[in-house]
């Protein structure tokens, strides 16, 4: 059996560069992968890597600079 590491919201913004008030954003809009066990967040380690690979792979050069409608 496999051991599962989480982090709560201050571990968690203690490892990827997020504010607070960023990350309640975006679990209100389900952005994130989290849990809530009563009202506590929690986060699941490997969920997290995974999403932020996949983050990097979404993002392109055109994504990350907008054109110019001239």
């Amino acid at each position: 059996m496999t051991e599962q590491k989480f982090w709560d919201l201050n571990s968690l913004i203690e490892n990827i560069p997020l504010k607070k008030s960023t990350v309640y954003s975006m679990v209100s809009r389900k952005q994130i992968p989290y849990k809530k066990i009563g009202k506590k967040l929690i986060f699941d380690q490997k969920e997290i890597l995974i999403w932020l690979n996949n983050i990097n792979k979404n993002t392109t050069d055109e994504e990350t600079f907008p054109t110019l409608n001239i």
